[in-house]
C-alpha cells in the first residue's frame, strides 16, 4: 500500500461532525446514537459501501490525530466552514444536518443542555438562526468567537 494525501470531502466532514458531536456532548454515548449516525450517513451517500469507507477513513484519521475535546470542537467548526463554502451545499441541507444532530442527541432518550449548546454553535456557524439551548444569541456569538479554526485534511492509505 502507498500513502497518499487525501483531501477531506464533505461526507467525511459530515460523519466527523455527527460523531464528534456525540462523543463530545455525551460521556455515555451508546449504540443507538452510533446507529443513528450511520443511518443518516447512508441517507446522504445512498450506498452502504461508500458510507463504510467514509466511516473507516474518518475513524482512522481521528485515531491518528488524537484530538482533544477542545481540538475536536475547533475541527468541527472548521468542517462547518468548509461545508459552507461548498457550492453544492444548500440551506436545506444545513437545516437537515441540524435536524439530524437533534435526533442523534435524542436517540438516547434525552437532549442535554450541552448538546443543545453544541447544536446552537453549529447553527451559528452555518449562518442559521435555529436555537434550542437556553443560551442567548450573544452567548452563542461569544462562544463562537472563541473557537479556533483549523486547517483540515488527512492522510489515508489507498491501494
Amino acid at each position: 500500500m502507498q500513502d497518499t494525501k487525501k483531501e477531506l470531502g464533505p461526507l467525511h466532514c459530515l460523519y466527523f461532525i455527527y460523531y464528534s458531536f456525540t462523543k463530545n456532548t455525551d460521556e455515555n454515548h451508546n449504540n443507538s446514537q452510533i446507529h443513528k449516525i450511520i443511518t443518516y450517513l447512508n441517507e446522504w451517500t445512498k450506498d452502504v459501501k461508500t458510507s463504510e469507507a467514509i466511516i473507516s477513513e474518518t475513524m482512522d484519521w481521528i485515531q491518528e490525530t488524537k484530538l482533544s475535546q477542545h481540538e475536536s470542537l475547533n475541527t468541527m467548526v472548521s468542517m462547518v466552514d468548509y461545508l459552507n463554502k461548498e457550492s453544492t451545499f444548500s440551506l436545506i441541507q444545513k437545516e437537515f444536518i441540524l435536524l439530524n444532530i437533534r435526533e442523534i442527541a435524542r436517540s438516547d432518550g434525552g437532549f442535554s443542555e450541552i448538546e443543545k449548546k453544541y447544536h446552537d454553535l453549529l447553527s451559528f456557524h452555518f449562518g442559521l438562526s435555529l436555537r434550542v439551548s437556553a443560551c442567548s444569541k450573544q452567548e452563542i456569538k461569544e462562544a463562537a468567537q472563541k473557537v479556533e479554526r483549523k486547517k483540515i485534511g488527512f492522510k489515508i492509505s489507498r491501494n
